[in-house]
């Protein structure tokens, strides 16, 4: 029997509710139904319009609905969030800005009542002005004034309050608000042709600097007035009042807020076509000749089409309820970027942001369409600018809006033509600024996508403007400007234009983004001449490394058949251009950047040459060099290496042939079913690599473990476990000797007073004098632990000690190995984390934290620059890697939040949640954070304590924190003139004790003068690489004394052990049983009991007569007296 089929049932449509809790039945432009999550994505399709969805239903199941709500609450935190940052942000129009708004009353009466000025020849209206007045009118350059140009001033037609302060969109800045008041000058004043040659900019000049002499004028003026360029135009000259400073008032009322007084036309006093971006404005300048103008063209159109666009966007906020609140967002988003509407700050601002919204939202899209709907909410509407913006290359392919036929030849900025008010939106920005806008937005949208991330934080919190955390490579190049005449519609961008091409070109795929810093201009008084750039300019450049392409040593050119490429190639490149015949058989020009033995880094060669070439600058670059100095360092490390694990091959191979040699071995009672490695050096993260034959570092014995097939031959009893590794270890080590790559094996017994620990190693020696440190794993033992702490199983040790030993058993025998493979695999991965985690050691211990921070812990720190390094794009160089981990230790909240790790990207929601809940228990029970202060997870260790159970203490945590704010702090501070040197000294005034020890050889065993503890040493037989006994004084105080001193150290140096009173040793009531030395106080009066304290003297006695003649001086520093006090004890 056929089956029948089943009768369609037509779905209605579900109203969904917009962000303001209104049911919204309203379809999108683009047919497509908002969501009414306000931060569910809005994602694009390949043509630039939003994705459709379509409407189902599906029956939830629990973990779609857990998910559902999950995602609710994150969207009503992210909401929350954004409602209290802006709500702090905006300004209290009503209040704190009442007497801004009265000045600008005042403003408005001041400039309505000035005086009409008759038409003078520009020399004469000039002079007059400036004997009257003592007003230098703010010319542009170049200033070319004939007799014909008549200059007048009437008054004008409008005066009103114009961008974000008049649309409620403002947002403070360090508490300072920008009011635009807008001067409509009157037409009658400009002729048909005065578009040409500066002509309307001479105009606007004397205009501007009649209604200063005229403010100076008004009786009881208030206000400080200046000039300053708009957006760093210097086409724009405009006025800047400010509240004037008197006895009476503060600092703080004139930082509240500033006027600026800026001028417009109205929008048919020239004609449009004449100012089209294919046009010619400036015709008696050779330089430029009848090439267009777009620059000058588009400046001159802004101030026609002012009130259009006040206009247009004022539509968009009735259109659209959200869209107020876009723009603020926006704005917010640009600042924390360091990206604004002035020229130096890249051209792109708050106006910018919201024009864009406002094209957006009536088309752009596919047939006409608008991109953006007036449905969305605030969050949706920023977020699909965003990926508008990084989606969309307006350099490769040009945006007309409601103008498809309009052409006109390639240029390389970013054109969004704006046909109804005929100008180009981003007419200020340059091809390097717009590909750092789109770099940002990339960013932040794959940060959102990041499960890990902080949303909010990324995108507003974050301050991501700071060069040297921004860039991979960061420098400031003295160079004069070109010799011919630079007219100000150059906008001061020709040097920056001539260093990017020739960048670009140089550096190849070794560089994402080059930056030039166009250096911003700044406000001089009224009665100065307009300030000419200097002749000498310094500018920055910033650059984005590819780290897979950054260290090539080789560069391929055009073949040789290509005879004009390779011309062009031959003389960018001197005589660095060789021609060179290739495994494949091409001959191809190229140039080799391999240099043995130099510290510089390939990109650092590249760029000293293409400035001593085309700039003919040699080593006058003020760069950065932080990573070339970081770099020093590490040991063995050179960035000019192309392969940055090159310090740890010979370990790496070594490791290799030991364990080929330990398979290999016959006569074992078991086989060997696997071979761990756990150390440092074997996960490319060692401060010091093994075999740098350096004499005053002791060499560290590489661990590794070692797993036999299962067995029940194996003891139940936890003693005889290990007594049976031992055993084990024996019959390696009688192997091991007959093997010619190993010169040594000795076994080693542990000082471990608990019993349950591991007792017993291996030590062995290989031919290139590496030694490792052989360890058993039995799976077993963990299980036998876990039933002797439940009491399954008799156990004569305490269960405190029982379950230390099962935190230690899984710490060295499960959760390292599994690490070490991780961070093995990530570091062949990312060529830079393995200097990095090296380097953040390194400053670790300078500032004598070794002994409290996990060395696994800061490789999680460092990894997660690489995994997870929004608000940025991944590290390229060793200087960037460093300060944004730095970064991150200095604002990482362990108080509230855990750290989570995703080596591979497989978390899951609900297995990240789990994490989170974890932490939010331990925090519960330990509020006090005496034994959990940092909590460190990843997908290979949820548990989140691996590594931070009981160490750090909360003290050395927020120590750790205050040392990286303070080395953020000098890095902001410095910029270019930053020493990193001064990034890893270490504060020794800030302890008690100091305990200075001999820079002395105590790497080699003495012969002891009793005949029963002498060792005679066989040549080539010999651990002393490993021997340390300054290690080994440490850990003794530690032992003794550790209870009532905090001892620092550096583990790589051990030159001064500095330590801390513990406050519990105090003053209190005598008691039997203290375990320290103690001394009596005096009795105070009223006081019922006798007190005593630590006898500090006798502790720091016993310290310098335990170290002996390793100790040069004992300094104990009481911090509420100035008094240092010298123990000098001579045993």
């Amino acid at each position: 029997m056929d089956m029948q089929p089943l009768k369609k049932r037509r779905l209605n449509h579900i109203p969904l509710e917009n962000s303001n809790g209104e049911t919204s039945t309203s379809n999108l432009a683009n047919n497509s139904t908002p969501s009414s999550n306000p931060a569910e994505a809005s994602s694009l399709n390949g043509h630039g319009n939003l994705a459709k969805s379509v409407p189902s239903i599906v029956r939830p199941s629990r973990s779609g609905l857990a998910r559902s709500m999950d995602n609710s609450i994150h969207a009503d935190l992210f909401k929350l969030q954004r409602d209290e940052l802006l709500g702090r942000l905006r300004p209290r129009y009503e209040t704190k800005l009442a007497s801004a708004d009265r000045e600008v009353h005042k403003l408005q009466a001041f400039i309505s009542a000035i005086p009409d000025r008759d038409a003078l020849p520009a020399p004469e209206a000039w002079k007059v002005l400036k004997e009257s007045d003592s007003i230098d009118v703010p010319f542009p350059k170049p200033v070319a004034l004939g007799s014909k140009l008549q200059l007048a001033y009437s008054k004008p037609t409008d005066i009103s309050i114009v961008g974000s302060y008049a649309r409620k969109t403002a947002l403070l800045r360090d508490g300072n608000v920008t009011i635009d008041l807008a001067v409509t000058m009157p037409s009658h004043l400009y002729q048909v042709k005065d578009y040409r040659d500066h002509r309307y900019f001479h105009k606007r000049a004397y205009y501007l600097a009649c209604i200063v002499a005229g403010i100076q004028k008004a009786p009881a003026l208030t206000l400080d007035l200046s000039f300053a360029f708009q957006d760093d135009n210097m086409l724009q000259p405009i006025i800047v009042a400010q509240p004037r400073l008197d006895g009476n008032e503060t600092s703080r009322i004139r930082a509240s807020w500033k006027i600026r007084i800026v001028l417009a036309v109205k929008d048919d006093v020239f004609p449009l076509e004449k100012m089209l971006p294919n046009k010619s404005c400036i015709r008696d300048t050779a330089a430029e000749g009848d090439h267009p103008t777009p620059r000058y063209n588009a400046t001159l159109r802004s101030e026609c089409c002012s009130a259009l666009y006040v206009k247009l966007l004022h539509q968009s906020a009735v259109r659209s309820n959200a869209f107020q609140d876009a723009c603020m967002l926006g704005a917010l988003w640009l600042r924390q970027r360091g990206l604004g509407a002035s020229i130096s700050a890249g051209g792109f601002g708050q106006f910018e942001w919201a024009t864009l919204i406002s094209i957006l939202m009536r088309e752009g899209g596919k047939a006409g369409r608008p991109i953006l709907s007036n449905g969305y909410s605030s969050y949706q509407l920023f977020k699909a600018t965003l990926q508008f913006l990084s989606s969309t290359d307006l350099i490769a392919s040009p945006m007309f809006i409601q103008s498809p036929s309009f052409k006109f030849a390639h240029t390389k900025n970013p054109m969004l033509f704006d046909e109804a008010r005929g100008m180009n939106v981003l007419y200020k920005m340059s091809s390097w600024s717009y590909q750092l806008l789109r770099n940002e937005a990339r960013n932040s949208l794959k940060g959102l996508n990041d499960p890990l991330a902080d949303h909010f934080r990324i995108l507003f919190i974050n301050k991501v403007d700071e060069p040297l955390k921004r860039f991979d490579h960061y420098f400031r190049v003295p160079i004069k400007k070109p010799e011919k005449e630079t007219s100000a519609t150059k906008f001061d961008a020709d040097l920056a234009e001539m260093l990017y091409e020739k960048f670009c070109y140089g550096l190849g795929s070794r560089a994402t983004l080059v930056y030039p810093q166009i250096p911003s201009t700044s406000i001089w008084p009224v009665d100065s001449p307009t300030p000419h750039p200097d002749d000498s300019l310094g500018t920055s450049v910033g650059l984005l490394l590819d780290p897979e392409h950054c260290r090539r040593t080789v560069d391929r050119g055009p073949p040789i058949e290509d005879k004009a490429a390779s011309a062009v190639f031959q003389k960018f490149w001197g005589d660095k251009a060789e021609l060179r015949r290739f495994k494949d058989g091409t001959i191809l020009e190229s140039v080799i950047w391999d240099n043995p033995g130099s510290s510089r880094s390939v990109v650092d060669s590249i760029i000293s040459h293409i400035l001593n070439r085309h700039f003919g600058l040699i080593d006058q670059t003020s760069r950065s060099g932080s990573s070339e100095a970081l770099a020093r360092f590490l040991p063995q490390q050179r960035l000019s290496q192309s392969d940055m694990l090159e310090p740890f091959k010979a370990v790496m191979s070594s490791f290799e042939s030991l364990c080929k040699s330990i398979r290999a071995m016959e006569g074992l009672p078991l086989q060997i079913r696997q071979i761990f490695a756990v150390s440092p050096q074997l996960r490319y993260a060692s401060v010091y690599a093994p075999g740098a034959g350096q004499r005053d570092h002791p060499q560290r014995a590489v661990e590794c473990l070692i797993q036999f097939e299962g067995s029940t031959r194996w003891p139940d009893d936890l003693l005889a476990v290990q007594r049976t590794k031992i055993a084990f270890l024996l019959k390696i080590a009688d192997s091991i000797d007959k093997d010619n790559s190993v010169s040594a094996a000795r076994l080693r017994l542990e000082r471990s007073r608990r019993k349950l620990f591991e007792q017993s190693s291996l030590d062995i020696k290989t031919i290139d004098g590496i030694i490792f440190r052989l360890r058993i794993y039995h799976e077993h033992e963990l299980s036998m632990l876990e039933k002797a702490l439940n009491g399954r199983v008799p156990c004569s040790s305490p269960k405190e000690e029982v379950a230390l030993a099962i935190s230690d058993h899984k710490r060295n025998f499960i959760q390292r190995p599994t690490h070490t493979q991780a961070v093995t695999n990530l570091s062949t991965r990312f060529p830079l984390l393995s200097p990095t985690m090296r380097l953040v050691k390194k400053w670790r211990d300078s500032h004598l934290l070794s002994s409290h921070l996990a060395d696994e812990l800061l490789e999680l720190i460092a990894i997660r620059t690489f995994i997870h390094p929004y608000p940025w794009s991944l590290p390229g160089s060793l200087q960037s890697a460093f300060v944004r981990t730095l970064t991150f230790i200095a604002t990482w909240d362990w108080q509230s939040e855990p750290l989570i790790i995703d080596f591979a990207s497989v978390l899951t929601a609900q297995e990240i949640q789990s994490i989170r809940i974890r932490f939010d228990a331990w925090r519960k029970l330990d509020p006090g954070m005496n034994r959990v202060a940092m909590f460190a997870a990843s997908n290979i260790d949820k548990e989140g304590i691996t590594w931070t159970d009981r160490r750090p203490p909360k003290m050395i945590a927020s120590r750790f924190t205050s040392l990286a704010r303070a080395a953020c702090d000098v890095v902001r501070k410095e910029g270019l003139d930053l020493k990193p040197e001064v990034l890893f000294v270490p504060t020794l005034g800030e302890y008690d004790i100091l305990i200075h020890l001999k820079q002395e050889d105590h790497y080699s065993k003495k012969k002891s003068s009793f005949k029963n503890l002498q060792v005679d040493d066989v040549e080539g037989d010999s651990f002393d690489a490993i021997f340390d006994p300054r290690k080994l004084f440490f850990d003794e105080l530690q032992e003794l004394y550790g209870d009532d001193i905090v001892f620092f150290y550096d583990e790589s140096t051990i030159t001064v052990i500095a330590g801390l009173w513990n406050p519990q040793t105090g003053p209190r009531k005598w008691k039997v049983g203290l375990n320290y030395s103690t001394m009596p106080l005096a009795k105070e009066d009223g006081a019922e009991e006798d007190q005593v304290t630590i006898n500090k003297a006798a502790v720091l006695h016993d310290i310098a007569r335990l170290g002996g003649d390793m100790i040069a001086k004992v300094e104990q520093r009481w911090r509420d007296r100035t008094v240092v006090e010298k123990l000098m004890v001579q045993i």
